[in-house]
């Protein structure tokens, strides 16, 4: 069990690396408070030797925290999507002024190369083995208001075509390669979206040109592309949905949901998730688990006690509270 997270911390022309088995579920509220509180964040947590790096599988979210180019680096699997993301990235441009803050699309790949450790300290065995043959079963459509849908639009010599369909990962999407274009179902087919969805693809067999978008991230952006492209042009749009619309040309439009509903729920996790003590949780959790099988012990990972909650000055706090108000007054 566990959330586990990896924070690194640069200063002063070093960098160290930083563990917590349960941060992930939470990073998002652990950085809203603006460097100060996200820095002593951090530094509670167990230093970790500087290979001593989880892998793709187990790191379920990343910051890093660079105060020397004063720069955010961060992504994180537990966003409720384009609302939740879009708000935390608006309250972070305001309560980390002066600071790029910049999303992990190649997420912990990303952590590591910015201070230039060794990418294989963090593919798994999985993102190190040969890609598995690409699908050809047609994806299944999805409802065009559910946010973990893929938009894909298709153009070619008869106009552009939308569709709303599933896929485990957008990576799957570009792996079946140009086919991809005859793979879609009429059922798929749509000219709207009632939210942003997790990323897209927009496929020009005329043009011979491929690009896609994410909310997410996907390890290897530069290489997924032309993996089973070749000879197509590659563009990766970062998530600039925007993008793909302009490349539909009036072929798929997507709802843009205000900001209000992401300053609610970012209200909601911070009182949720903001001074929790999973530690804590996780101990009385055992104790019951214990106490129901008749006394006995249960074993557990002694990296179920890596993590240390941190609290935010009362003035940090504050700000960010003014923050969130005035983003649901927008």
């Amino acid at each position: 069990m566990g959330h586990r997270a990896t924070y690194v911390l640069v200063r002063d022309g070093e960098w160290r690396l930083y563990y917590s088995h349960w941060g992930a579920s939470g990073l998002d509220v652990h950085l809203l408070d603006g460097p100060g509180s996200a820095t002593r964040f951090v530094t509670a947590q167990r230093e970790m030797e500087r290979d001593a790096w989880l892998d793709d599988v187990w790191c379920e979210g990343a910051a890093l925290v660079d105060h020397d180019a004063r720069e955010l680096l961060f992504f994180t699997w537990h966003l409720e999507g384009y609302v939740h993301r879009r708000a935390v990235l608006t309250v972070l441009g305001r309560t980390w002024p002066g600071w790029r803050i910049r999303w992990a699309y190649d997420g912990l790949e990303d952590v590591a190369a910015y201070v230039g450790a060794d990418p294989g300290l963090v593919r798994s065995a999985r993102s190190r083995a040969d890609p598995e043959p690409p699908a050809t079963a047609e994806p299944e459509p999805a409802d065009p208001g559910e946010e973990s849908a893929l938009a894909v639009t298709v153009a070619d010599g008869d106009g552009i075509r939308a569709y709303a369909v599933f896929e485990e990962e957008l990576q799957d999407l570009l792996d079946r390669g140009p086919v991809v274009a005859g793979q879609l179902p009429r059922a798929a087919l749509t000219d709207r979206l009632d939210t942003i969805p997790a990323g897209g693809l927009h496929v020009d067999t005329v043009r011979r040109r491929v690009c896609a978008w994410t909310l997410l991230y996907f390890a290897g952006t530069a290489a997924a592309g032309p993996r089973r492209w070749p000879g197509w042009e590659w563009t990766f749009w970062a998530d600039r949905y925007e993008e793909h619309e302009r490349a539909a040309a009036g072929a798929l439009g997507f709802a843009r949901p205000g900001l209000r509903p992401g300053a609610a729920l970012l209200a909601q996790r911070l009182e949720r998730l903001g001074e929790r003590d999973p530690v804590g949780d996780f101990a009385r959790l055992t104790e019951r688990l214990a106490a129901q099988e008749g006394g006995g012990e249960i074993r557990v990972s002694p990296w179920t006690v890596a993590h240390t909650p941190t609290t935010p000055l009362p003035e940090e706090r504050a700000r960010l509270r003014e923050v969130l108000a005035a983003l649901a007054a927008e």
